[in-house]
């Protein structure tokens, strides 16, 4: 018969493994998450030659208005986005200031006037120098000229629109004061629109004016619509890498508005004119595999061998019409991950599905 204490101790010990053995047992395996997948081996045969830029519309005209007197200004009645035709009145400065100054021009030009027709009478007569009379007439001459420029500052209390369009960015309100010079509303003409483009140095000889392109404008419903290079610009921005493209389109509904935001693709015939690195060997992706961390690097998820979602870090390159071309990170015979990423971490099991 065993002592007491060797069978309590054995117990323990089985008891023991039996624990360890149920907590083992009891660890909950990650859930399988199903995805779908391509194969980069069997993408890369499409075309990849049309680039997709991204635009800006602007007005085709801007005109900044301005009066050229200072002074208060008594009404502004034009809101923005109100149609203004040519010629219409936009805003009024008092003109009480300057109508005193030119009837008291005409106060001096009536003098003179009066000076020159005495002193003409007696010149007639030969009873005075004719530099008399020449001193008068040029008395004369003078305050009808100053007259005239002090008329000028009445008209120009009056802000006329140059031509027809739409009130754009309206900078001050009746009450304010006006500076020479100093723009009160923004005029756009909008009967056509351009599409500011910035295109990289080692794409912008590609592209000439007149050169054709098609713009779809997520705010118009995508649908393309085409229009033609007007300027290529030959400055960089800011002192970037970048230039910048005008596109002009037509735009007759004025239903296109500035700040719309749109797509542009040029000509695939200007686009072959890439080298064959550029257009024909990169590696295409979908462009919606493509994620950016809260460090700002782009990984994509690929399938291992072992059927697990495997995280890689990439570097990309151009927007295409049929992807992102990867520059790094992949070696083109990859299972990727296109569908079901948002759940996955590194290593997660997963199910590739049709």
């Amino acid at each position: 018969m065993k002592p007491i204490s060797s069978i309590f101790t054995a117990a323990t010990v089985a008891l023991l493994f039996t624990g360890c053995s149920e907590h083992k047992d009891s660890g909950k395996m990650p859930d399988t998450i199903n995805v779908k997948t391509i194969n980069l081996s069997k993408q890369q045969g499409g075309s990849s030659d049309q680039i997709i830029y991204s635009g800006t519309l602007q007005a085709d005209k801007m005109i900044d208005l301005s009066f050229q007197v200072s002074g208060t200004i008594n009404s502004f009645p034009v809101q923005a986005g109100d149609y203004i035709k040519k010629g219409q009145l936009v805003a009024t400065v008092d003109e009480t200031t300057y109508r005193n100054q030119y009837n008291a021009q005409l106060a001096q030009v009536k003098l003179a006037e009066e000076n020159y027709n005495r002193i003409l009478s007696v010149f007639k007569k030969g009873s005075i120098a004719e530099i008399k009379m020449l001193e008068a007439k040029s008395n004369l001459d003078q305050a009808a000229s100053a007259a005239k420029a002090t008329y000028q500052n009445i008209a120009h209390t009056r802000l006329y629109a140059p031509q027809s369009g739409y009130a754009g960015d309206k900078k001050t309100e009746a009450g304010a004061i006006a500076s020479p010079g100093l723009p009160v509303l923004q005029l756009l003409d909008t009967r056509s629109v351009n599409v500011l483009v910035a295109v990289p140095e080692n794409e912008i000889n590609l592209y000439h004016q007149g050169d054709h392109a098609s713009v779809t404008i997520e705010a118009m419903g995508n649908t393309p619509v085409e229009g033609h290079i007007a300027e290529v610009g030959v400055m960089a921005l800011n002192s970037s890498a970048n230039y910048t493209v005008k596109v002009k389109l037509a735009n007759s509904s004025q239903n296109l508005k500035p700040g719309m935001l749109c797509k542009v693709v040029f000509r695939s015939s200007q686009a072959k004119s890439l080298p064959a690195k550029t257009v024909e060997q990169q590696l295409i992706v979908p462009a919606q595999a493509v994620q950016v961390d809260e460090q700002g690097r782009n990984y994509v998820y690929t399938v291992n061998p072992q059927h697990k979602a495997q995280r890689k870090e990439v570097k990309t390159g151009l927007l295409y019409n049929n992807g992102l071309a990867i520059t790094s990170g992949l070696t083109g015979n990859e299972e990727l991950i296109t569908s079901g990423y948002q759940k996955l971490a590194d290593q997660s099991p997963v199910k590739i599905i049709q």
